[in-house]
């Protein structure tokens, strides 16, 4: 019987038995092979972290019956007007926690040989810190302060690495997540919060105060740090979706020093960046060595012990990286 992971109320994680719907003419059925966590989004809503007129509030009620944004599974049948994708290949999809889905054909990316499919799970989250590059043009820019190297924070260092940027600076809580971001490309790595650097950061961004910072964190208190370490001119991109939005305020820097400020999300399709566009450059850059994913899961579930695999995320976040299920065994 397929299984998937819901939210039966704030704090709480389940596996249930659930009947995947009817297979449509443009749909796909597909067995899922692997799902990655993405924890701070999850963890989120999970807890109830957000302000009851967010977003999040109108996006997510309990019971929560959809509780993940990737995964990756091997087609097990096609619907009658499917003619892109045959039974026995894998798919990249932006499904919940589940054994089985059924998804319209056309929001699945195939999955080129030579990508491991553990690894291939990362392909949601880098979509996602895609949306940032673009935003910040990482093609041209030579500097790069990036707050939070959470999951998504070291998909945007790998960006960078992507694109050339020279100069990274990652600042992070975490010394066990600034080591991730080492191996993934970033050139300075600084422990604690924005204000514990400001001459460090004027040191290491050229002698001056960094232009273009991403903040991954979705923390309301970073926003107004983040304005404050901005040099002139300078450009925040908001990156980490914050469940409080009311708490990010506006400083006075932002009309002085006549700042920027730009959010991103996962679903702002602009000029031609489609999922699947996105999907096809990250595996072919995976494939090229130029987007290194080694190390970065650093936890496996099965699905049974979904509840054990959310308090990690909860209680031991400095360690937790990547937090993958495994649907492969059938043993729920």
């Amino acid at each position: 019987m397929p299984a998937r992971i819901i939210f039966p109320e704030p704090g709480q994680v389940a596996l249930e038995a659930f009947e995947p719907p009817a297979l449509e003419a443009t749909d796909l059925r597909v067995r899922t092979l692997y799902s990655l966590m993405s924890i701070g989004t999850e963890t989120t809503i999970l807890n109830q972290r957000y302000a009851p007129n967010s977003h999040f509030a109108r996006w997510f009620s309990f019971p929560q019956l959809k509780t993940g944004v990737q995964a990756l599974g091997e087609v097990e049948q096609v619907g009658g007007a499917v003619t892109e994708f045959a039974p026995g290949q894998r798919v990249y999809m932006r499904m919940a926690h589940g054994s089985h889905q059924v998804i319209p054909a056309e929001r699945c990316s195939e999955v080129p040989e030579g990508i491991d499919s553990k690894s291939g799970c990362w392909c949601g989250l880098a979509k996602t810190a895609f949306r940032a590059a673009w935003a910040g043009s990482f093609e041209t820019s030579i500097c790069v302060l990036i707050v939070g190297a959470g999951p998504v924070g070291q998909m945007l260092i790998r960006w960078t690495a992507y694109y050339g940027v020279g100069n990274v600076i990652v600042v992070d809580l975490s010394e066990q997540r600034l080591s991730h971001a080492q191996r993934g490309g970033a050139t300075v790595t600084l422990t604690g919060e924005l204000t514990d650097h400001g001459e460090a950061l004027a040191q290491v961004a050229d002698g001056q105060a960094p232009k273009l910072i991403v903040d991954t964190t979705g923390n309301p208190a970073v926003f107004q740090q983040a304005l404050g370490v901005l040099g002139q001119f300078g450009k925040l991109i908001l990156l980490g979706d914050t469940g409080f939005p009311g708490r990010q305020c506006l400083t006075s820097e932002v009309m002085t020093k006549g700042l920027t400020i730009q959010a991103t999300h996962d679903s702002h399709d602009r000029d031609g960046w489609t999922q699947r566009r996105i999907d096809s450059l990250f595996f072919d850059a995976v494939l090229e060595g130029r987007f290194d994913l080694n190390g970065l899961i650093t936890h496996e579930f099965s699905p049974k012990d979904c509840a054990l695999a959310y308090r990690l995320a909860n209680e031991q976040r400095e360690s937790a990286m990547g937090i993958l299920f495994d649907w492969q065994s059938g043993t729920w």
